[in-house]
């Protein structure tokens, strides 16, 4: 798919269907050659070619980076708005999401809250996800998520 036009489409069409799909257009996204394939950190996270990577965030509340807490759903929502607020910032946005990791301290227990939240934000696709059980340092830390986001516009 030489034409830039043509990947775009690619990618766009994968990202609607979603899983597998979305998988492969990463092996598409990514440019062999040219300054394109070098890594460049951004307010999301790293990119290369037209592929955001962001870091894992968790919900810090606004009372600052050490006011930590609240509900899943409270700090699903903090961490989703952080990441879109990032991709914005790069060009991108959430419907442009290829993949999202949702890790959890209490992931029998909390996970439908964290999908009403996560819903309010993945209105126009849902992109393949992952949800892990894990221990974090700390115990008001409930949910932290971190995102393969591709930007439209190769500039």
């Amino acid at each position: 798919m030489a034409d830039k036009n043509e990947r775009r489409d690619f990618i766009s069409d994968a990202v609607k269907m979603g899983g597998a799909a979305g998988m492969a257009a990463l092996a598409m996204a990514v440019p062999a050659r040219g300054d394109q394939h070098k890594v460049q950190k951004t307010k999301a996270g790293v990119r290369i070619g037209n592929l955001v990577f962001t870091s894992g965030l968790t919900g810090p509340r606004k009372g600052g980076p050490s006011d930590f807490g609240g509900s899943v759903e409270e700090q699903t929502r903090t961490i989703l708005q952080r990441h879109k607020d990032a991709l914005e910032a790069v060009g991108s946005s959430l419907d442009n999401v290829l993949k999202v990791t949702v890790f959890m301290s209490d992931i029998k227990v909390e996970k439908p809250a964290m999908n009403k939240a996560y819903a309010e934000f993945f209105t126009n696709h849902s992109p393949s996800r992952s949800a892990v059980g894990v221990e974090f340092p700390d115990s008001r830390t409930k949910v932290e998520i971190e995102m393969i986001a591709y930007v439209p516009d190769m500039a």
